[in-house]
């Protein structure tokens, strides 16, 4: 079970990454099947654990958008 909540939480970390990365809450939220509000949470969460200043690098970024373009 433990297994599971760790890979939940991996989900919400990289949707909470993407949204500090700059694409939208409404397309993240379509993307992983949750309300705009709950991606919200999951960046405010995101931020409580990391820090404000946690946001993907250059390299994180491309490699984000490149992924997105396929």
């Amino acid at each position: 079970m433990r297994q599971r909540n760790n890979a939940f939480k991996e989900i919400r970390y990289k949707a909470a990454q993407e949204a500090l990365a700059g694409i939208k809450v409404g397309v993240l939220a379509r993307k992983y099947e949750v309300a705009p509000k709950t991606i919200r949470n999951w960046v405010k969460e995101f931020q409580d654990t990391f820090g404000e200043d946690a946001v993907p690098t250059i390299d994180e970024r491309l490699d984000d958008a490149k992924r997105l373009a396929e």
